[in-house]
């Protein structure tokens, strides 16, 4: 078996003066900020809760109801740990990578836009008590753009297409939000109890549907773009223009 197979070719976005460096590069700098001062939880009679200080920059209903409508914004900027932050950082990055060259500067801000939206109108939908943070929707609106932009390609490392991912995507983040206990949803509700009975709990502290809502928002997007079929033509002319004004 050829390695090229088992570890395909990937071109990486070159960094430079463009909105998905600043972008990443911004939440680097605020997750060293956040981690120097102490990180964004802290611990309370041996239980784990969000600092005061860090409360006042995550989205919910209650910040949005005393008029801080600014958390729509910030809470993007922070995330609960390292892991959280790498997960959000690589995909922002190289997912986004892929969309920023094919779309362009406007559509990669927009996609990411619009899925923080979306993300954020279900999750304080859902969850009026639970403050939130983590750029998680931006990274599920860029992956399902490339999968419909690319809905027959195979998703490198699993081997499905991207219809097929950007499809079980959104069923997975889906179903994993209405299974939280929390909402009380009959049926889904015994779901998610059986999970939390043996050991499977810790899934419901994820924002499932601030994903769903990220995702969906990404995918019809591209729906919307891709309604007239764009050439393969276009593509390269629009890339030569970007690239050409880039070089002047």
């Amino acid at each position: 078996m050829e390695l090229r197979a088992l570890f395909p070719r990937t071109s990486l976005h070159r960094p430079g003066v463009d909105v998905l460096t600043a972008f990443t590069l911004g939440l680097l700098a605020v997750q060293v900020t956040v981690w120097l001062q102490g990180g964004v939880y802290t611990w309370v009679d041996g239980q784990k809760l969000p600092r005061e200080e860090i409360l006042k920059w995550a989205v919910s209903r209650e910040a949005l109801l005393e008029g801080r409508v600014w958390t729509v914004a910030t809470h993007v900027l922070l995330h609960g740990g390292w892991l959280h932050f790498l997960l959000n950082g690589l995909i922002i990055y190289m997912v986004g990578g892929r969309v920023y060259h094919i779309l362009g500067p406007r559509s990669f801000a927009a996609i990411c836009g619009w899925g923080v939206l979306g993300g954020t109108l279900l999750h304080v939908g859902a969850h009026p008590n639970m403050p939130l943070v983590g750029a998680s929707a931006a990274g599920m609106a860029l992956l399902l753009a490339l999968t419909g932009l690319s809905p027959e390609s195979r998703m490198w490392p699993l081997p499905v297409s991207g219809r097929n991912l950007g499809r079980g995507l959104l069923l997975a983040s889906l179903l994993l939000g209405l299974m939280d206990p929390a909402l009380g949803i009959p049926g889904f509700r015994a779901l998610g109890a059986f999970a939390g009975k043996y050991g499977m709990g810790s899934l419901f502290e994820i924002g499932h549907l601030y994903h769903f809502g990220g995702g969906l928002a990404g995918w019809f997007y591209v729906k919307r773009l891709m309604r007239r079929p764009v050439t393969l033509e276009e593509l390269r002319a629009k890339r030569a223009r970007r690239e050409g004004a880039a070089v002047s």
